[in-house]
């Protein structure tokens, strides 16, 4: 499986290998449709491999890794075969994105990268257009699969919700929780009589403390009586830790929450929640905001800009004109200024300045003073406030793209099984 996804990189990615002399005779591999695989083109990918040192685990039979290569090739001729009946096109800026980013990769810059194909490696006999070439094969294989694939692919609310309920599960398990426990023990000895008792009491206490009935006052005086009580206060314990000496199921959601009473290995216990760790719950603020900018250039400096935007907040405040006619008139922002200003929802994350001190306590309606940004000088209004789980919206898209990470795999396997069905193919032993 390991060699299947390492050569989809290395087949589209990396230049093609002059490996035979003029004189050798290049044999087919094998034939798709109209099209030819050469040995020489699995030869290539072979020795791409070897060179990298890859260590595969490869069965004893022989041929075994040259058999998944041109099984590969094959699969990737199929779909290269299907964008150009498709007129699939790669544009010069699609292949230079690709290569800018493995720039970055690198660590180094695009002009260094495409001198390093050009002239790095001329003794290896590797050619700059193979790369391009390689790169363009590579962009239609992803532009026509992620085409068909979406196509194909369909994911309800339901099977969100189902895989996100999995993952909040599974994230509520990870937690450490901080305890204080009041224990009624007793053991198989005791008579139905004294359980009954023991049960009797823990639920009465349950109730106070549900009626509001303080519990450290009433864990002080359950210490003092040990001959019915054993007590054990702050002591953190894993989540899945404490199920386990539980057969009911523990919904622990909240600090000073109260549980129980619940039967446990050895008695009756009462929880108390103290606190709560590793929840990534993370409930942050968003703002609905408005802004006129006034942006420094080549005619503006940031001085005058600064100047203008203060000029522009004096005028407001003495009611010359309204913040709407202000964002209308003199915002530098011509995308927003059609929309009186309207940023929509935002975060502070989004803005370099110190937005606690600056944004947080405006009230509705109200407008900042001006404030600079890496954008330029800027003038808020706020126009709404809504708290935020940011931990469940990543979650529900992380749901999302297991399902469609596992759908695209199962609907791939069908779309080439169907590309095979239809195809002419046929590998020729060497």
């Amino acid at each position: 499986m390991k060699a299947c996804i390492f050569l989809f990189f290395y087949i589209f990615t990396s230049m093609f290998h002059v490996l035979a002399k003029d004189n050798h005779i290049d044999h087919i591999a094998a034939i798709v449709n109209d099209q030819i695989i050469l040995n020489s083109d699995v030869n290539k990918v072979l020795l791409l491999l070897k060179k990298e040192g890859r260590d595969f685990k490869i069965p004893l039979r022989n041929n075994f890794l040259k058999e998944k290569v041109v099984q590969k090739l094959i699969v990737d001729s199929l779909i290269l075969q299907e964008a150009n009946r498709m007129n699939v096109k790669v544009t010069a800026e699609q292949i230079d994105s690709v290569i800018k980013n493995i720039a970055i990769k690198k660590n180094i810059s695009f002009e260094e990268l495409k001198n390093h194909i050009l002239f790095h490696n001329l003794h290896d006999h590797l050619f700059y257009d193979n790369y391009m070439k390689n790169v363009e094969k590579l962009l239609k294989i992803k532009i026509i699969q992620d085409y068909e694939l979406r196509k194909r692919v369909n994911i309800s609310e339901k099977e969100i919700t189902f895989i996100f309920k999995k993952l909040i599960e599974n994230n509520k398990k990870l937690k450490k929780i901080n305890l204080s426990y009041i224990l009624l023990p007793f053991s198989k000895k005791d008579s139905d009589n004294i359980i009954k008792n023991r049960k009797e009491i823990a639920e009465n206490i349950v109730n106070k403390l549900q009626k509001g009935y303080n519990f450290e006052e009433l864990f002080i005086n359950c210490k003092k009586n040990r001959s019915i009580f054993l007590v054990k206060k702050s002591f953190w314990m894993h989540f899945l830790d404490i199920q386990n000496h539980f057969s009911e199921t523990l919904n622990i959601f909240k600090n000073g929450q109260i549980l129980g009473p619940f039967l446990g290995d050895k008695g009756f216990y009462i929880l108390k929640v103290n606190d709560i760790k590793n929840n990534n719950e993370k409930i942050e603020t968003e703002f609905y905001m408005q802004h006129c900018l006034i942006k420094p250039s080549m005619i503006l400096t940031d001085i005058e800009s600064k100047n203008n935007i203060f000029s522009i907040y004096k005028n407001i405040k003495k009611r010359l004109y309204n913040f709407d006619d202000a964002v209308q008139n003199l915002s530098h922002d011509s995308y927003s200024s059609n929309k009186k200003g309207d940023l929509g929802w935002i975060s502070k994350e989004l803005f370099s300045f110190d937005f606690n001190k600056e944004l947080l306590y405006l009230n509705k309606n109200e407008i900042s003073k001006p404030i600079k940004s890496n954008f330029g000088w800027h003038i808020f209004k706020l126009l709404d406030k809504r708290q935020v789980d940011r931990f469940y919206n990543f979650t529900k898209k992380q749901a999302y793209n297991i399902l469609l990470n596992q759908k695209m795999k199962l609907e791939k396997h069908k779309w080439i099984e169907e590309l095979k069905n239809i195809a002419y193919i046929k590998i020729i032993s060497s």
